[in-house]
Formats: structure tokens, sequence, C-alpha cells
């Protein structure tokens, strides 16, 4: 997996994420989201775009699980947008959207954020 900060201004962040999010990438003590946005990132807006991601495994699945708790635990919000077909099958089938923001795109994340 690869992630890469867009642009950042105040408390919104846009990240990319492309490639496969697998343990190799999340199984670390460090959530990938603070080295490429920094230790306070769970207290503001954060949109990822997930259109160039290939493949998710159980755990880019729990990754993205416990980001959304950190965000919600320090008042920001992590809206994941512009899934494609593969890891939007893999999110409907494991009932994500009822755990994640999900948005259609990023103006729809957009919104969502505020």
């Amino acid at each position: 997996m690869k992630l890469t900060l867009l642009s950042s201004s105040n408390d919104l962040h846009h990240v990319a994420c492309a490639g496969d999010v697998t343990q190799e990438d999340v199984g670390l003590d460090v959530n990938p989201l603070t080295h490429v946005i920094g230790p306070d990132c769970y207290a503001g807006k954060v949109l990822v775009n997930m259109a160039n991601t290939t493949y998710i495994d159980s755990a880019g699945i729990s990754w993205l699980v416990i980001s959304q708790k950190s965000f919600s635990e320090h008042g920001g919000k992590l809206v994941i947008h512009s899934v494609p077909p593969m890891v939007e099958h893999v999110f409907r089938f494991l009932k994500m959207p009822t755990i994640l923001n999900l948005a259609a795109n990023e103006e729809a994340a957009l919104k969502l954020a505020y």
C-alpha cells in the first residue's frame, strides 16, 4: 500500500491510497495515516481516495475499522471514497457500510465529512 498526502489545509486532509492493503502494510504499531499526516490526524477530517486500491485483506479491513474508532474518539472523521468494485464487494460482504463512512466520490466525501 502506498499512501500519499494530496492536499492539506486546516483540519481537512486528502490522501490517496494505491496498491494492495495488506497485513504487510498495516501490521505495524503505528497507523500509516500518522506517517503521512502526522500524529494529530485523528482530530481532523481525512478523505481517503481508494480509486487505485487493488486489493484489501482482513488486516486492511481491521486497520480501517481501528482508524474509524480513533477518529471518532478524537473528534475527527475518516471518509473513504472512490472505492473500486473489487474492494467495494469485500466491504459489502463484510457489511462495512454500516461501520465506515463510505462515499461514491470526492464530492460526496466532502459533504459527508462536514
